[in-house]
């Protein structure tokens, strides 16, 4: 009797296949995208600005001059704006570390979209994602992230042959994960 498969039987081909390289610079074009800070750390920078404000109380009288006077705002002001700036610095350097964390070595990677899962294949290592376990997919100018639990895939402009095949890649994921 012969059996209901063949055993030489050729696997099904991808329905795309992305190869490119990753680099520090694409982790941080993920970790520098603008989210809306929550939570403890909003707290945390309305209590380090603030700090900045009150830093006016301590100087001297003849310093500031009368209080609501324009030597009084000016400092205020000014005190405010170099405390934003130096949490600023802090938030980029934050960036910057997570990045390093992120991706330390460049390293290639292909993804293969087999339309029901993803494969992501990095250092040697494959990784079957399933579609309803694909989270948000964020399109920026340069990059595509797929967030899939607490990993994200970044996928680069230059993986894809134009920005239209990256959107129209995006909306089909979109659609796929039934978010």
């Amino acid at each position: 009797m012969k059996p209901p498969y063949e055993l030489n039987a050729i696997p099904p081909q991808p329905f795309s296949r992305y190869s490119f390289m990753l680099t520090r610079a694409d982790a941080l074009a993920y970790e520098t995208l603008s989210r809306e800070i929550i939570g403890w750390r909003r707290i945390l920078l309305f209590v380090w600005i603030g700090l900045g404000g009150m830093v006016v109380a301590f100087l001297p009288e003849n310093w500031v001059g009368d209080e609501g006077g324009w030597r009084f705002w000016a400092l205020f002001l000014t005190s405010i704006a170099i405390q934003y700036g130096l949490a600023v610095v802090a938030m980029t350097a934050s960036a910057y570390y997570r990045a390093a964390r992120r991706l330390p070595n460049p390293v290639a990677v292909t993804m293969l979209d087999q339309v029901d899962h993803l494969e992501w294949q990095e250092q040697g290592v494959n990784s079957l994602v399933a579609s309803e376990t694909i989270g948000p997919v964020i399109e920026t100018l340069t990059h595509l992230f797929v967030c899939v639990g607490d990993r994200v895939l970044i996928l680069p402009l230059h993986a894809f042959g134009s920005r239209s095949e990256m959107a129209a890649f995006a909306n089909e994921l979109d659609r796929r994960s039934g978010d």
